[in-house]
């Protein structure tokens, strides 16, 4: 194996050998707070964290044979962190750094080893080591994030990264854990100070995180940085080994991480071709998981959070969502995936970039609109050095790439979206108020106004979310609320607010008063088992009844997630639906385009089911459709399906129907012993089903995910982990008979990119 330092430039000037410490900018080896090398440099301890511990036996002579002094820092909870000030001189002159961390971290650990404003390294709670590199792109600069690969906790730990010579390479104990290639030049896209054993984001929202978050459990040793790209003798030398090692072929897991940064170079490029190329190779590895739903839209490796942007245009829907894999809303850039049908889908090149003095904290909910000439506009949330503005930019390709950047909305921004109206534009954003406010008021939607999408005006507060005073979470309690929409439909208007839980008020939008005035003073559930918190219903097609335009909601659900191999991926995205207004209120229902997945279909008639029955679908299923038609007039309590059941029949998700109260609902049962009790309500609500009408059960499941549609009402859960992977189906009632006039269960394919 070579190193960068073989060749003769300044990148690669070399240490005396056996001592690369002599070249260091800075050594740290945690005898004082005093770095011991060129730079001679104070820390500040920071909470529970204390210096010069003495290592015994075989960790002090580890720490000798490394250059180290045999002592270590040792952090509960507490950091370590040189001032930005002087952090700034540590920064790279070329392309060219080195870092060497030398710790145990404890079995269960998570967090940041090292943070500055041009590199990080963090652990996951998957054990996968992530690094962040300041780097300069075409769009900005970026805090660009890195997966690297997984390294064993609960002992000592010889992590080293090197940059030089165009690539990234990435030790653990003296083995190549990685080699990234790397296009860009290194930057400091920030300024920030210097962490040792923690993390920070330090973006100025409201309910931001820029106080760090401290790694728990962990020793230090030594810390260093180089201005260079470190020999291989160098790198085997700070490891304690005698050669380097590598691994002798890819696996599948090193080959997805490649794949993730490759993306990040292909969409630098704008290559729409090999970003869905990339897309479909992390989809084939990400369906390896048997825990991960097979026909929702999932990232494979990562995050999938708000859909943001959601979109109809050019003949394709789009929508997006923010690019982590660690620190979650922090330094996002959007992934953007893209599909023909809803149903389909593939990743288009991440955009817009998180990369400059608007956004590079990250970037929160965006949405689209058609300026006067027909360009594709986006208003989003920045959180960037300069503030948390809300940024217009505009796609002069298709929605490939956005640029133009500006900062219209500078007194506050949360969320929002923007429609025209005469000549005015108008946006609504939520102002928040942290619970501040006298009284039962919460946060503000506020009307604002512009006539050229650049100079905007406030208008009015036209709706207060109020404070829950026994509400069930401390934001419930506050007022909180963001994600507002105003929607026409018909002479009625729909104001939906994103909380804990989503509700929305059906009234009308005063444009006089700049008033929304509701019907009722309480809102109404969007649904009732999942708070969805995040979702967004501005995708509006032409595939309505005739051609006509068709409103799609796009939803997340967060109680879904593997955090072990083959990816680490984290929530999913409720089917799209329809959303329509029906009477009074909300309805959303199945897309039919969901038809296309059906394979084998399993058809039952006139099943009379009884109090304490069982076995009365013979087929099973973890990714299936089934619809159960109920007749009127049962003498049963109750009634419904079974679904998630274990094969002893005992444990299982219940998807009911009151007849008493006429609502509908899901809940699980569960032995206690298993930490969970038995019936745990998963949510239930009105199905406003007369009497006399006969009752439709309409449920997707997917890999424990389990959206229910009754009269257009949903409830949308997760089945208890345990429960995930087990397909028995059957139907029930309590009291009585109930008859099911009609069932039919299909097994639904694959939703391939």
């Amino acid at each position: 194996m070579t190193g960068p330092g073989d060749k003769d430039d300044d990148s690669a000037a070399s240490a005396a050998p056996g001592d690369p410490f002599a070249d260091a900018e800075v050594a740290w080896h945690m005898a004082t707070t005093t770095g011991s090398e060129n730079y001679a440099v104070d820390l500040e301890v920071c909470g529970e964290a204390r210096l010069g511990e003495r290592l015994e036996d075989e960790e002090y002579a580890a720490s000798m044979k490394r250059g180290g002094d045999g002592l270590a820092a040792v952090l509960e909870g507490g950091h370590l962190s040189l001032d930005t000030h002087r952090a700034r001189k540590l920064r790279p002159a070329r392309d060219a750094v080195s870092l060497y961390l030398r710790a145990w971290v404890g079995p269960d650990a998570t967090g940041g080893v090292f943070f500055c404003d041009f590199m990080a390294l963090v652990i996951h709670p998957s054990g996968l080591a992530i690094a962040f590199l300041g780097v300069s792109t075409p769009a900005g600069k970026v805090f660009r994030e890195l997966p690297l690969g997984l390294v064993g906790r609960g002992r000592w730990l010889d992590l080293i990264v090197r940059v030089g010579d165009g690539r990234l390479n990435f030790f653990c104990n003296g083995r190549l854990i990685a080699a990234v290639p790397l296009r860009q030049p290194l930057c400091a896209p920030f300024d920030e100070e210097l962490l040792i054993g923690a993390w920070k984001c330090g973006k100025p929202d409201l309910y931001g995180t820029d106080t760090p978050r401290a790694l728990a459990d962990c020793r230090i040793d030594t810390v260093a940085l180089w201005r260079r790209a470190l020999l291989d003798d160098d790198v085997a030398f700070l490891s304690g080994v005698e050669h380097l090692t590598r691994p002798e072929a890819q696996d599948a897991l090193a080959q997805a991480y490649l794949d993730y940064n490759a993306f990040f170079d292909a969409s630098v490029d704008k290559d729409v071709d090999a970003c869905a190329a990339i897309w479909k190779s992390l989809r084939a590895a990400g369906d390896q998981d048997p825990t991960r739903p097979i026909y929702h839209l999932t990232q494979p490796l990562g995050w999938i959070y708000d859909p943001c942007g959601a979109f109809y245009h050019g003949g394709k829907y789009h929508v997006y969502s923010y690019r982590n894999l660690f620190g979650l809303l922090e330094y996002s850039s959007l992934d953007h995936y893209v599909s023909d049908d809803l149903v389909h889908w593939t990743q288009w090149p991440i955009g817009p970039w998180a990369e400059g003095e608007y956004d590079v904290f990250g970037i929160y909910l965006m949405n689209h609109f058609l300026d006067d000439q027909g360009t594709p506009r986006a208003l989003y949330t920045g959180q960037g050095t300069a503030g948390k503005f809300g940024i217009l930019a505009r796609s002069d390709d298709g929605l490939v790439s956005y640029t133009d950047k500006k900062a219209v909305l500078t007194k506050y921004h949360h969320d929002g979206h923007v429609w025209k109206e005469g000549d005015t534009w108008y946006t609504i954003t939520s102002r928040m108020c942290k619970g501040m406010r006298p009284g039962t008021l919460g946060d503000a939607v506020m009307l604002w106004s512009s006539s050229d999408l650049e100079h905007w005006q406030e208008r009015s507060e036209i709706f207060t979310q109020p404070k829950l005073e026994h509400g069930a979470t401390d934001t419930d309690r506050a007022g909180f609320m963001e994600f507002p929409y105003l929607l026409p439909f018909g002479d009625k208007d729909v104001l939906m607010l994103g909380g804990h839980p989503v509700r929305y008020w059906v009234g009308r939008f005063d444009r006089g008063a700049l008033k929304f005035i509701p019907d009722q003073p309480r809102g109404t559930l969007l649904d009732h088992a999942n708070n969805f918190h995040c979702f967004n219903p501005l995708c509006v097609d032409d595939r309505g009844p005739g051609g006509t335009p068709r409103r799609i909601i796009m939803a997340l659900y967060t109680g879904l997630g593997g955090v072990t191999d083959p990816l680490s991926w984290a929530a999913v995205h409720a089917m799209p639906r329809s959303l329509e207004f029906e009477g009074d209120r909300l309805s959303q229902h199945p897309l039919p385009e969901m038809q296309t997945l059906r394979g084998g279909r399993h058809s039952q008639q006139d099943i009379t089911v009884t109090s304490g029955g069982t076995g009365y679908i013979s087929t099973r299923g973890d990714a299936v459709e089934l619809i159960a038609d109920f007749a009127p007039g049962t003498d049963a309590r109750r009634f419904g399906l079974k679904a998630c059941m274990s094969d002893d029949g005992a444990e299982f998700v219940r998807i009911y129907f009151d007849t008493a109260t006429r609502q509908f609902g899901v809940d699980t049962n569960v032995p206690a012993s298993s930490g969970t009790p038995d019936a745990m309500p998963q949510g239930r609500g009105p199905s406003f089903v007369a009497p006399d009408q006969p009752v439709r059960l309409h449920v997707f499941l997917d890999k424990g995910l389990l959206e229910a549609f009754v009269n257009g009402q949903t409830c949308t859960t997760a089945a208890p982990q345990r429960l995930r992977l087990c397909a028995g189906l059957d139907l029930f009632c309590e009291g009585g008979e109930a008859r099911c006039t009609r069932l039919d269960v299909w097994t639904m394919r694959r939703a391939g990119a």
